[in-house]
């Protein structure tokens, strides 16, 4: 009896080990959170010091602005007409139910300007540049060639992470009105071809529609966007040890943390921008 209760009380106790403790489950969620951020605010605070210097290597900027920008075209046209397609379609239809089909391309242009934009050109390139750049610095990390650089007296945030972060900047707002360029087209076909709108009307609609301010915001969310992904990107790259499984985590994690932090600054740009027409 006594070996059958010790039996069953060892059982209970691998059973309830096994059952996750949800205070340290948040703790620990959290804590790396906050630990990821601070990395992230620290690489950037470095980058901007050594930008502020001007050490730059402009040659691999130039080769990372053909990584991140040329080589991103494609994708982020394909996903900015069929978006403007999607939207297009569906704002078209509800407007003409309303009668104010005249307000079809003020109503798509500001949403492509603001929102479609931005968001489409952030997604895409943290999802094709971010995870790539997590996963080249990871390697980088796990083969010690980041330690040999260290040892030559060369800076990895100079040599790695500059370059990549200029490239970012400059190329997000490129690749950010590229996507509402190719959204308005689309915009424009569906008009036309689902509320029968004339592409004059379509415009002129734009014209009175879309203000200065509204520029600002686009190109002020794709600087955002793009600091996002590169600084993320870069951070969880250095900062990741271990073996191969490991470039597999980091690529994962840079993904979800670049699309998650422009989603979320997305929301507070639009916040704080916000103003009555």
């Amino acid at each position: 009896m006594s070996n059958g209760s010790s039996t069953i009380s060892g059982n209970d106790l691998r059973r309830k080990s096994r059952i996750p403790n949800p205070i340290a489950f948040l703790e620990a969620y959290f804590g790396s959170g906050v630990k990821m951020i601070g990395l992230a605010l620290i690489l950037l605070t470095k980058t901007w010091s050594l930008i502020l210097r001007g050490r730059i290597d402009w040659p691999e900027t130039v080769r990372q602005c053909e990584m991140i920008g040329l080589k991103s075209f494609l994708v982020v046209g394909l996903t900015a007409l069929f978006t403007g397609f999607a939207m297009s379609l569906q704002i078209s239809r509800e407007l003409v139910l309303f009668g104010a089909d005249t307000a079809i391309g003020g109503v798509v242009s500001l949403a492509l300007i603001r929102e479609i934009g931005p968001i489409t050109a952030g997604v895409m390139v943290a999802g094709r540049v971010g995870s790539s750049i997590a996963a080249e610095l990871t390697t980088m990390m796990i083969t010690e060639q980041i330690d040999a650089l260290q040892v030559m007296r060369i800076d990895p945030v100079e040599f790695l992470v500059v370059p990549r972060y200029m490239a970012g900047i400059l190329m997000m707002p490129t690749l950010s009105v590229y996507a509402m360029f190719i959204g308005l087209i689309a915009g424009i076909n569906i008009a036309y071809g689902a509320a029968n709108i004339p592409a004059a009307t379509f415009l002129d609609s734009v014209k009175q529609t879309i203000l200065e301010r509204d520029f600002v915001v686009h190109f002020l969310k794709a600087f955002i966007n793009g600091t996002i992904v590169t600084t993320f990107a870069c951070a969880i790259g250095l900062s990741t040890k271990g073996g191969a499984e490991d470039v597999g985590i980091a690529t994962t994690r840079s993904i979800v943390w670049t699309m998650t932090m422009i989603f979320v600054f997305n929301f507070v740009v639009t916040s704080l921008t916000y103003a009555p027409r």
